[in-house]
């Protein structure tokens, strides 16, 4: 049987009643000053405060020392992003330097979007909530149990049900029911077959919960969130042969300045962690030296490690 899910967005199809939440709008800990966050060693540094850099920043805080640079600004106090009347607006404004959403055009003509912001794509997308399959977590090697009470965790805070259908709802849902795209399973936010009605990250007065909310639960102590912070290479070690990250080289937007931040030598978990999302992630790698080593090459990229899968195999996520 078909898996369809009804993907429309409570953006443009849901009238929601629901109980309100109100993010914080201003940590104490997000600053765009790159001298005061580049003055300090961490035992994380994160690249990209996006849909998974965001709640990873949040839980790693809770222990460890965390650095997060995100190229982007802040989402809040921007109708349009935090307004659902006014979604799409970033997506039609996408062709400057400091635009929220990034417009690229695909080798197959395709036209996509990059979030550049605080939140990343969870600030400019249409606000759908809906778990993975348990195919895909257990594929994947993962606790299931530790996986749920994460969904769990993200719901309480950004995801809402809606109570009433709008008339295009309610109509789209019709039509897919009587095409016997069965069974019909209500709401939940469980990947099931048939027809069903999810969650959004829009709650009851149209305002967008981006992921930059989870931040909420981050250790102030622990973490720093730099805005406007382009990461522009990873920094290597090599001690016997083997490379070993030791920090990140960033360009601030603010001031044009490159720095260098550093991960904590005595912390025997430092770690420069990937979160920049599918083509920022690879790019950053190939920027750092690491890659297929004849593309390395052609951009004058010294070498540092061959590895040919890098930037390669890009694949939709069903």
């Amino acid at each position: 049987m078909k898996i369809i899910l009804l993907v429309i967005s409570c953006l443009l199809i849901f009238t929601i009643h629901l109980e309100a939440r109100t993010p914080t709008s201003d940590y104490p800990f997000m600053t765009a000053d790159a001298a005061l966050a580049s003055g300090r060693s961490y035992d994380y540094i994160i690249v990209g405060g996006g849909t998974a850099g965001c709640p990873l920043a949040a839980t790693l805080s809770q222990h460890f020392s965390v650095l997060v640079l995100e190229r982007g600004g802040s989402p809040y106090g921007n109708p349009d992003i935090e307004n659902r009347d006014r979604f799409g607006k970033p997506l039609q404004e996408a062709n400057n330097y400091t635009s929220i959403a990034q417009g690229f055009v695909t080798e197959d003509g395709l036209l996509l979007h990059r979030a550049r912001v605080l939140g990343g794509a969870t600030a400019i997308n249409a606000g759908f909530y809906s778990r993975a399959s348990l195919e895909y977590i257990r594929n994947m090697g993962w606790d299931e149990k530790l996986v749920n009470s994460s969904y769990e965790w993200v719901e309480k805070q950004n995801a809402f049900r809606p109570n009433k259908l709008s008339g295009w709802a309610s109509a789209f849902k019709n039509a897919l029911l009587q095409a016997q795209f069965l069974p019909y399973n209500g709401y939940t936010v469980d990947h099931v077959e048939g027809t069903k009605i999810s969650a959004s990250t829009f709650d009851n007065n149209g305002k967008r919960h981006t992921a930059a909310d989870l931040l909420q639960k981050a250790n102030p102590k622990n973490i720093v969130v730099l805005l406007n912070a382009t990461a522009s290479r990873i920094l290597f070690n090599s001690t016997g042969g083997k490379l070993k990250a030791s920090g990140v080289e960033f360009l601030s937007t603010v001031n044009g300045q490159s720095y260098k931040v550093l991960l904590n030598q005595f912390s025997g978990r430092s770690e420069v962690i990937l979160s920049a999302g599918s083509l920022g992630s690879p790019q950053l790698l190939l920027l750092s030296g690491i890659g297929p080593s004849e593309h390395l090459k052609e951009f004058n990229i010294p070498v540092l490690l061959n590895l040919t899968s890098v930037g390669k195999d890009v694949q939709d996520n069903p």
